[in-house]
This record gives structure tokens, C-alpha cells and sequence, in this order.
């Protein structure tokens, strides 16, 4: 399974006590690989299904222990390398709720670097909203997009943030989403609104959507109606942190989807790589 875009370094700062402007405070700090294809193509491997990371990774050794760590993981990396590494400061509170601040770093990836050879062959094309925001790079997805059609891959897209759909605007962003003609598409709740996903599926989605909402039951949405999941409640103590849940969710149910699930029963598997990666620190689920 290929899950194309950048390759991010997420520094986790654990907060040992509520944020206070002008304050000071101890934090446990954590670098690791993130942004959503690293993520992805983590939790795909620790499900023993084989996963590529292709896009666009920065040309500065931050990246190069990046893709060293996704190697030992497992995960085949296929990147063009350019530019200054992204990085994403997240901050943990002691609820585990988390706040993201994001140095979008020096470089892209453009059309041409995209290669027929990432997705050939893919079992599926995982493809991240944020790049398909017009201040990303909405072309190479296409172009991803277009390969992955000739090729017979199925595509999947995960939709970036609400906020981030509304200051863009909804109506464009939902015509990038349509020319990308996906087989499945992942959002929240808040998502989902912004994208009118509230009802009965509108005439540009695709045949299969699902709208997670935390420990709220995710809703499965086809043109034959809606059905709702529910979400196994996570043991006394182990919520430590929410990053990367949404990509671990994509990643359970990616692996269950492809490999002939029943859909209810691949969602049920995203709820649980998404409990994995909600005990730990960062976005990624540990190795064993």
C-alpha cells in the first residue's frame, strides 16, 4: 500500500501541566518521523501489510534519521528530496489533547516528480487532504490520482482540516476532492459539516465515506444509507496522547479494506490502531 505526500519531523512536547502564557514548565521531548504518509505507512507495517511512503522528503539530515526510522520499520521509502524538512512542534496536555505548530519548511513536491512506478502495482493510493490544499500541491495529487486510475488502483483520501477547508473555501476544495475520483474518503466530524457530509451522500463523493468523531461512534456513509460503528471505550489511564490517531484509524482500516473485510469489520480494526496509538506518545504505534 502507498501512501503518497511529505515527510515531516513532529517534535512532541509532553506538557507536565497546563499551558500558561508567560509561565514555565518541564516538558519530555520526542523527534520523530511524522506528517500523514509516515504515519500511515507505520501503522500499515505493524499490521504486516507492506507499505511505500513516495513524495517528498527535505534534502538535510533531520530527514535522513527520518527515513532511516521508517526503514527500520519496515516501510519502503520512494522520495525526491529537495529543500529544508518540515516540522511540526506538538504540544500534549495533560489530557491528551494536543496542539499543533507547523514550520511548513522550503520545498514541495511537483507533478513531475511523481513517478508511475510508486503506485504501480499498489493494493491502494493513500493520499493526504492537506496537500491537496491550493497553498500545497493539489497538481501532484492529481497527477498521482491519474496514474493510479491507469493503473487500476484504488485511491484514498484523508481530508485536511476543517479550519483550513473554510479559509480556503469549501466549494474548491470539494472540486479538488471530486477530480480525484477516490475510492474512499476518511474525515471528522467537523470535517464532514464543512463538506456538507451530514446527510444522504452528496453527488461528488465517493461510494464509501466515513466520518470518525473521537470515542463516538464512526458513521459509515454509502449510497444505500448510513450505519454507525461504535468505538470500544480505551482502559482507565491509557489516553496519553491524540496525535496520529486519525492516521493510525486510516491505517487499520486501509489494511482491513484491501484485504477483503467486510467494511464495519475495517473500521473496527482503524478504532483499534487508533486505541494503540492513543497510549503512547506521538503519531506512530510502537513496534511490537
Amino acid at each position: 500500500m502507498v501512501a503518497l505526500g511529505k515527510l515531516v519531523a513532529d517534535q512532541v512536547l509532553q506538557l507536565s501541566a497546563p499551558l500558561v502564557v508567560g509561565g514555565q514548565q518541564r516538558v519530555v521531548r520526542t523527534t520523530t518521523a511524522g506528517g500523514a504518509p509516515a504515519n500511515v505507512t507505520a501503522g500499515l507495517t505493524r499490521t504486516g501489510a507492506p507499505a511505500r511512503m513516495a513524495g517528498w522528503a527535505g534534502a538535510d539530515p533531520l530527514a535522513d534519521g527520518l527515513l532511516t526510522a521508517l526503514a527500520g520499520r519496515g516501510v519502503e521509502t520512494a522520495v525526491v528530496r529537495r529543500g529544508r524538512t518540515p516540522l511540526s512542534t506538538v504540544l500534549v496536555h495533560p489530557d491528551g489533547e494536543r496542539t499543533l505548530l507547523t514550520d511548513r519548511g522550503e520545498g514541495r513536491l511537483e507533478s513531475a516528480d511523481v513517478r508511475r512506478e510508486w503506485v504501480a502495482g499498489a493494493a491502494v493510493l493513500h493520499l493526504d487532504g492537506y496537500d491537496l490544499l491550493p497553498d500545497r500541491f493539489p497538481d501532484a495529487l492529481r497527477t498521482a490520482a491519474s496514474l493510479a486510475h491507469g493503473a487500476g488502483v484504488p485511491i484514498s483520501v484523508d481530508v485536511a482540516a476543517a479550519s483550513r477547508i473554510e479559509q480556503h473555501g469549501a466549494d474548491e476544495y470539494v472540486e479538488l476532492i471530486a477530480g480525484l475520483r477516490p475510492d474512499l474518503l476518511s474525515c471528522n466530524a467537523a470535517e464532514a459539516e464543512v463538506l456538507g457530509l451530514v446527510g444522504g451522500l452528496p453527488g461528488w463523493a465517493p461510494e464509501l465515506v466515513l466520518v470518525h468523531a473521537g470515542a463516538r461512534p464512526t458513521r459509515v456513509l454509502t449510497r444505500a444509507g448510513a450505519e454507525e460503528v461504535p468505538v470500544a471505550p480505551l482502559p482507565e489511564g491509557w489516553l496519553r496522547d491524540t496525535t496520529g490517531c486519525g492516521d493510525a484509524f486510516a491505517a487499520g482500516v486501509l489494511a482491513g479494506w484491501r484485504a477483503g473485510a467486510p467494511v464495519l469489520d475495517a473500521v473496527q480494526a482503524g478504532h483499534a490502531m487508533a486505541a494503540v496509538v492513543a497510549g503512547v506518545l506521538g503519531a506512530r504505534p510502537p513496534t511490537s
